[in-house]
């Protein structure tokens, strides 16, 4: 793509002295931009869940340290204290817990991503790479997103990803509904925050393949996400315009919209009709909501019996389907909750970590949110409100997805960050330099 084919010309050397960009920062940047743009490439998977994407993912690592290294630049990591308790009460509990193997495994996997955010911010804080980051992303899912529309409409199996384990639901290669979804809906905001593509007719195509490809993945929980994206924007925008008055308006019409909605249409009754509708995205969707309710609420109230056990220090990390498993309890399953998963498999501890992660996130989305348009690194992006509001839909989706070990999310705590902050002293004077990107 032309995104990663203009690194050399975006990015200025780390010294105001030199003109052309250190090789390892090429490097580290055309590797990140390949990780972003094949990010949904998780199957065939690996030994502990890897998948293709992931050796992209190590390699931008890598080559960030090396990076680092040869050019004597300090990498600095956000949300460092928040990973640290993360990892602190994640260790605790594995050493505690009856499944320190598995629980390492999970640590390993935190690290890692971790890594990957660190490395992204670095980056990114570089002149014109944020452009390019979220460029690759917003490419490849509307390439990616295309391909399973068309690999469907065609029925072409090995396109459509669908597994015997999950019905007709189309997964690409994505391996998981809950992952696929989300994956759908952050990527329509992070095409609204890009202007990717710059066309706005192939752009209005692009958020159709990607509405399309979320319809396929049929899940409740995506299109939950993506209302509650949109309705973050249309606040901002009411905000933007006309001030806090506006925004608490045009929140509160909203939800007085949807109780009217609910009164008319009882959720219940509308289930019932969709049980009984011949469209098969209906069945899969409204009517299955009303028995994946009642699963869930069936798995938090397992999880908790399990907390009960090592109240203290939790269970370990990733390790509550195992432990359901063993003890036969009727729906075996990981938490599927973030916020649940931190009580029952870190203890205190890890809810203290979370708390500390989200609290961290809403500062640096704050500072994202009131620097001036046109400005410093939000100069790079069309509206850089819309990496917020899929922030804002992760925060949603981990109160019935774990959302933690998904890799975007990492990335888009990594480019809120660089948004929240302001540039180095040599960044300032490589800009002042060089010119704008």
């Amino acid at each position: 793509m032309t995104t990663t084919m203009t690194a050399d010309r975006l990015l200025p050397s780390a010294s105001p002295s030199t003109t052309r960009p250190e090789p390892m920062l090429r490097t580290a940047t055309f590797l990140a931009c390949a990780a972003l743009f094949f990010q949904p490439i998780l199957r065939p998977a690996g030994p502990g869940n890897s998948s293709p994407v992931d050796l992209l993912t190590v390699a931008t690592v890598v080559a960030t340290l090396l990076w680092a290294a040869t050019s004597g630049r300090r990498l600095r990591a956000p949300y460092a204290v928040a990973m640290a308790l993360l990892l602190l009460s994640g260790g605790i509990a594995g050493i505690a817990g009856p499944l320190p193997g598995t629980s390492l495994v999970n640590l390993v996997k935190e690290v890692l991503l971790f890594a990957w955010c660190v490395s992204l911010y670095n980056l990114a804080r570089r002149p014109g790479v944020l452009r390019l980051f979220t460029s690759s992303f917003a490419y490849g899912a509307v390439l990616w997103a295309t391909v399973l529309v068309a690999g469907t409409l065609a029925h072409v199996s090995a396109i459509e990803g669908v597994s015997p384990t999950e019905g007709d639901r189309k997964l690409f290669t994505l391996g998981d509904p809950n992952y696929a979804a989300t994956y759908w809906v952050v990527s329509v905001f992070v095409v609204y925050a890009s202007g990717r593509p710059r066309s706005r007719p192939l752009r209005c195509c692009g958020y159709v393949v990607l509405v399309w490809a979320l319809l396929l993945s049929q899940s409740n929980g995506g299109f939950l996400e993506l209302g509650i994206g949109l309705l973050c924007l249309a606040v901002y925008r009411a905000y933007r315009r006309s001030g806090p008055a506006a925004a608490i308006a045009a929140a509160l019409a909203v939800v007085l919209a949807g109780v009217g909605l609910v009164t008319a249409a009882p959720l219940s009754h509308v289930q019932d009709q969709a049980q009984l509708s011949q469209s098969t995205e209906l069945v899969n969707t409204l009517g299955r909501s009303g028995a994946s309710t009642d699963q869930r609420s069936t798995l938090r109230r397992e999880s908790l019996q399990l907390y009960e056990d090592q109240w203290l220090t939790g269970s370990g990390p990733g390790t509550t389907k195992q432990l359901l498993t063993d003890r036969d309890f009727a729906y075996a399953k990981e938490a599927h909750d973030d916020y649940l998963a931190a009580l029952v498999e870190r203890g205190p501890l890890g809810v203290i970590a979370l708390v500390t992660l989200l609290a961290s996130a809403a500062r640096r989305s704050s500072a994202a949110l009131r620097a001036p348009p046109g400005t410093g690194f939000a100069a790079q992006l069309r509206r850089p409100v819309g990496l917020v509001a899929a922030l804002v839909c992760l925060a949603v989706a981990g109160a019935y997805y774990e959302v933690l070990h998904f890799r975007f999310l990492w990335m888009l705590l990594a480019l809120v960050a660089v948004l929240g902050s302001g540039p180095d002293p040599d960044e300032r004077r490589a800009g002042e330099s060089d010119g704008p990107p």
